[in-house]
């Protein structure tokens, strides 16, 4: 017997292997299906996907055998290697000095026939073969030769595939681990704000009611800035914690529910003036969705329309309709309405237009953007219509 010599490329190779994470893995089916196509076209009753390791040769996939590898040394796949480009076919391995007295050729497996093609990446890195084996005198003809070695192509793709899958997995880990990072870091940073902040705050109002007698004008003033600034500050943080942790809640749990009902839920939530008219379509629409999520979203749009309407006789119209793939939805009034420039940057963090709602208050530039973040984790989107003076209708998708 004479074991194949290393490889030119070997250090390289062995490393190119090792970025797969494809030795020792568990059976998948897509590999599977491959090695038993390769046995039916070659008609043979043993057929391998092996990977040539540092010192062994390893069966992702194996029809015929029951063991899971062998020493290098005796791998006809190691020789076949050496020739990435070419077919290995050895037709009589006991009449060849390089395999003669090989264990799988001498042994119960009795070896008499075998042919390889080298599984070759982009590189040029031949990391095993698909090969087949027969216990009888055997040969391929074109057409299985053509067959095997597009066969081979295709495990080599699916070794691509699993590569990619399992970086993209990796990488899905990587950012769930940075979200929670980010969420219990913005919960400290939180903490530590909003704790001055309130004390702050509550000094103010401590100092208005139990000296503004004692002060004169301008102090007071001071005081209530300190104390509005305070306030501004802790609406924020706040904002910045409901944004953190709807965008990234992992998991969507989905249920059934008429439009109706959430509607009802809706109108607890949010506070409606006296000269507000609230009116809603499609009560009766059935739904299969995340109602949270779907909560989160009209009562901030809903919430927005009365904040910011500046009509003697306002009112809101809120929408649902099923497009066939998706929820339609929408939220309109009669409100203020966005500038042309404004609906550009709208839904941006942090971004907002400058103007003060109905109780004096500014926005912090989160909510829409939380909207948005909310709108694309259903796997839909948002828009908006809106024309100064006259109104806005945000409409949003939600995915099925």
């Amino acid at each position: 017997m004479i074991p194949a010599s290393k490889p030119h490329n070997e250090t390289e190779r062995i490393a190119v292997l090792n970025e797969y994470a494809i030795l020792d893995s568990l059976p998948e089916k897509e590999f599977d299906d491959l090695t038993q196509i390769a046995a039916d076209v070659c008609r043979t009753p043993i057929s391998l996907i092996s990977l040539v390791d540092h010192n062994r040769q390893w069966f992702k996939s194996k029809v015929g055998i029951d063991v899971s590898e062998m020493h290098r040394d005796t791998a006809f796949c190691a020789h076949a290697i050496l020739e990435p480009e070419k077919l290995f076919i050895v037709h009589d391995p006991a009449g060849d000095s390089r395999f003669h007295d090989n264990p799988m050729v001498t042994g119960h497996l009795n070896i008499a026939f075998y042919a390889g093609v080298p599984l070759v990446t982009e590189g040029g890195h031949a990391l095993g073969t698909l090969c087949v084996m027969d216990r009888k005198p055997n040969d391929l003809n074109q057409e299985q030769v053509t067959t095997l070695t597009a066969l081979a192509r295709q495990v080599v793709v699916q070794f691509e595939l699993r590569k990619k899958n399992c970086e993209l997995k990796r990488q899905r880990d990587d950012l769930q681990k940075l979200n929670e990072d980010l969420t219990k870091f913005a919960y400290v940073v939180a903490h530590d704000i909003k704790s001055p902040c309130n004390s702050l705050a509550m000094s103010a109002g401590y100092l208005k009611d139990a000296c503004s007698e004692k002060l004169d004008e301008e102090i007071l003033e001071i005081i209530n800035i300190m104390e509005s600034t305070s306030l501004v500050a802790i609406e924020m943080v706040n904002g910045i914690l409901t944004h953190t942790l709807a965008i990234n809640q992992a998991e969507i749990n989905k249920e059934s529910f008429r439009f109706g009902d959430i509607i009802k839920e809706l109108q607890l939530l949010i506070t409606l003036p006296t000269d507000f008219t609230f009116e809603v379509e499609n009560e009766e629409m059935e739904l299969y969705t995340s109602k949270s999520v779907l909560a989160q979203v009209l009562q901030n749009l809903c919430n927005n329309a009365i904040k910011y309407n500046d009509k003697e006789n306002a009112w809101l119209t809120v929408t649902a309709n099923d497009t066939g793939n998706s929820y339609l939805f929408s939220v309109k009034d009669n409100g203020r309405g966005i500038s042309a420039k404004d609906q550009e940057s709208i839904f941006d963090l942090f971004k907002t237009v400058g103007h003060t709602d109905r109780f004096n208050n500014k926005g912090t530039g989160i909510g829409l953007a939380t909207v948005k973040g909310l709108v694309e984790k259903m796997g839909g989107n948002i828009t908006v219509n809106s024309e100064v003076g006259i109104g806005s209708n945000f409409i949003f998708t939600f995915r099925k």
